[in-house]
């Protein structure tokens, strides 16, 4: 049977090979220069590019800029099967287009971009779960990351052992220092665990992008029509105290390159600072030519670890996003 990870090193050994018979005798006595991530990138077999399907995505729209500039960010939820009450809510919240015309009122540098049902104080669509505090931890989550991670470490074994690699374990090359004790990728998404009363718990981590539902004091967990997006990696302390809903795949500088709010938090001080939103709604309500298509790749797949290292430098689970791409329809 065909080893699904055999290509991926082949190709790039093979391009290496090339270059190298191509070089003049002075220019091969230095060494090659390291492969960008871009190039490191297109080494991944194309079936360790997964779909994100349709119906997980989100279309989140503000008015055009003064110069007509379009402002436009796509969003990714937490798959069905990956999520709760939270993303139960923030689907029926966008299918009613209840944030249609709601406003983003505060906006703190390098930590969250905030909006929703604060304060305008709208109905909320009837039917809305009350989730409870034990929702920010998510055993599906921590099933499927322990997979992917366990299918990662068996191909990259086999790379190293029988293709003559040598790429770097996970835990190589990033660190930890923000609260969880195990870290790693499941679906595409980043997972935290920490031992809790003797029991594993855990929890998708908030890294920059991600989709965090506001709340109030516990044990109140927010119903997900206030949810700030993170800007920050300050925002890491928000990890198992909120919730996290999904992330901003596409056009993440249109929620974060706004005007700061001056109040205390970042709230903005004055009603005319707040900045309205057009629309929130399913990218599946898009007609089909119109529907974004984006692909991830596998947590499961070595390229990803010869990404993260092909930046040059180390830093915990969030310094390098997952890879994503936008393909033609």
């Amino acid at each position: 049977m065909k080893n699904p990870f055999r290509s991926a090193p082949i190709t790039f050994l093979a391009l290496a090979a090339a270059s190298f018979s191509l070089a003049s005798p002075a220019l091969a006595q230095e060494e090659a220069p390291a492969p960008t991530p871009a190039e490191i990138l297109e080494t991944a077999p194309a079936e360790h590019w997964l779909p994100i399907p349709v119906t997980d995505l989100l279309i989140f729209t503000l008015p055009d800029t003064a110069d007509g500039t379009k402002r436009q960010a796509v969003i990714q939820l937490l798959p069905t099967e990956l999520s709760g009450g939270h993303v139960r809510n923030v689907r029926k919240l966008a299918a009613t287009h209840w944030w249609n015309g709601a406003k983003i009122y505060r906006v703190a540098k390098d930590f969250v971009t905030q909006f929703g049902g604060n304060p305008d104080a709208k109905t909320l669509p009837k039917g809305l779960e009350t989730v409870p505090e034990s929702e920010y931890f998510n055993a599906a989550l921590g099933v499927k990351r322990d997979t992917d991670m366990a299918a990662l470490k068996a191909a990259v074994d086999y790379s190293n052992q029988y293709q003559g690699t040598e790429i770097q374990p996970l835990m190589k090359m990033i660190y930890e220092n923000t609260g969880a004790q195990t870290v790693g990728f499941g679906g595409g998404w980043p997972i935290g665990s920490q031992t809790i009363d003797g029991e594993a718990k855990f929890y998708p981590l908030t890294c920059r992008g991600s989709l965090s539902p506001a709340h109030y004091d516990p044990p109140d967990a927010g119903s997900g029509a206030e949810l700030s997006v993170i800007t920050g990696e300050a925002a890491r302390s928000l990890d198992t105290t909120f919730g996290m809903v999904g992330r901003v795949i596409d056009g993440l500088e249109h929620l974060q390159n706004l005007p700061l709010g001056t109040d205390p938090g970042g709230f903005y001080a004055d009603e005319s600072q707040y900045i309205p939103i057009s629309s929130i709604r399913p990218a599946s309500e898009l007609p089909l030519a119109q529907q974004p298509h984006y692909e991830y790749l596998a947590s499961y797949s070595p390229v990803l670890l010869q990404y993260i290292e092909a930046h040059g430098g180390y830093g915990n689970i969030c310094t390098v996003p997952v890879p994503i791409r936008k393909v033609s329809n």
